[in-house]
Order: C-alpha cells, then sequence, then structure tokens
C-alpha cells in the first residue's frame, strides 16, 4: 500500500529545514559580499617599455577595515595579458605579467601595511583608504618592449583582477567577505584596438 506524498510523516520538515538554511546562507553571502572596481586600463609607452596603466577601488571600505582588523591577510592578484586576435583560432598570447600585493593589519602599531611589487619597503598607514588609494589607485604593470607591437595590427589587453584570503586554496575555497553570486572580487576587462 503505498502513502500519498503530502501524508508521510517527517518528509516536509526535513526538506524546509535545508531549504530555508541555503536561503539564509545565500542572502548573508549576498549582504556581505566585497566589491573591486576596476578602472579601465590605458596603454603608454614609459621609456621604450610597453605599461599598462590601471586602478583597482574597494568598496565597502568599513567592512574591510572590520576583516582586516579581526586578524584577515588578503592578497590582491592581478594577471596582466597582451594578445593577439586571430578569427580562426585561438588568440596568441605576446606576453603576460602578474602583480601580487598583500594586505594585512599590524596589531601592534594599530597600522595597515601592504606590500607591493617592486617595493622593498611596505607601506604602512592608520588610515585604510589612504594606503588603498597610494597602493592600489594606480598601478603600472610593464608588459615589455613597446617594439612588441607592428603598426596596422590588432591586439588585447586583456587584465584579470582577484582577492582572496592568503591561505585559501586556489580556485577551491573562497573567504565569504569577498564571495558573491555576482562579479565582485574577480573582474575582468578586455581592450581591443589596433597600433
Amino acid at each position: 500500500m503505498r502513502i500519498p506524498y503530502s501524508k508521510r510523516a517527517g518528509t516536509c520538515p526535513a526538506i524546509l529545514i535545508p531549504t530555508a538554511l541555503l536561503a539564509v546562507f545565500l542572502c548573508a553571502g549576498a549582504a556581505l559580499a566585497q566589491s573591486l572596481s576596476l578602472m579601465a586600463p590605458t596603454l603608454a609607452n614609459k621609456h621604450g617599455r610597453l605599461t599598462a596603466l590601471f586602478g583597482i577601488a574597494v568598496e565597502e571600505k568599513p567592512i574591510l577595515k572590520g576583516e582586516l582588523e579581526d586578524g584577515v591577510v588578503l592578497v590582491l592578484k592581478c594577471e596582466v595579458s597582451l594578445l593577439e586576435p586571430r578569427d580562426y583560432w585561438l588568440d596568441r598570447k605576446i606576453t603576460e605579467v602578474h602583480f601580487r600585493s598583500r594586505l594585512s593589519f599590524d596589531s601592534l602599531t594599530k597600522e595597515f601595511v601592504m606590500t607591493l611589487p617592486g617595493r622593498e619597503n611596505p607601506l604602512r598607514d592608520k588610515d585604510l583608504g589612504k594606503i588603498l588609494d597610494q597602493g592600489w589607485g594606480t598601478i603600472e604593470a610593464t608588459i615589455g618592449s613597446w617594439t612588441l607591437l607592428d603598426k596596422g595590427k590588432k591586439y588585447s589587453l586583456r587584465l584579470h583582477t582577484s582577492m582572496n584570503e592568503e591561505d585559501a586554496p586556489e580556485g577551491v575555497m573562497r573567504f565569504l567577505y569577498f564571495w558573491s553570486w555576482d562579479p565582485g572580487a574577480d573582474n575582468s576587462f578586455q581592450l581591443d584596438f589596433t597600433f
């Protein structure tokens, strides 16, 4: 004898409780989500070197400040690629550079500390907004020699940024504060141009 689904004992609460918990978790994740704003990159010739100039701004600085003061260490990674687009085959990668910056809070001096590539001493300041503007407001990434570009050819400059906890495994676990269903902590930008 079959018992109708609606009259089975315990079935409905067993489904509703996990569903309700999932809904609460998703709403909380979206409410705590952090966004990175990526300023469009430009290319410049700096002393014969092809240089990508861009900036990154963090929204909701008070939340970020609280997380850093609680001991979280964050890493910003940027990947800048110059490619030659192809119509019938994969784009040819000409060059690629990586930028990695670490952001933490020193509880002894009550200062925020940011390491930057190519800089021996880290930036230190008690004002988080100031250190973010100084370190990530304008980023210069040297891609290679200006001679990589040929006149009349098409190119693509691709920029990808991500921010995670320092100890988070790549692609497996991301810090909840920077995780959202919407793009935010991972940003990509592509600039197509003809030289």
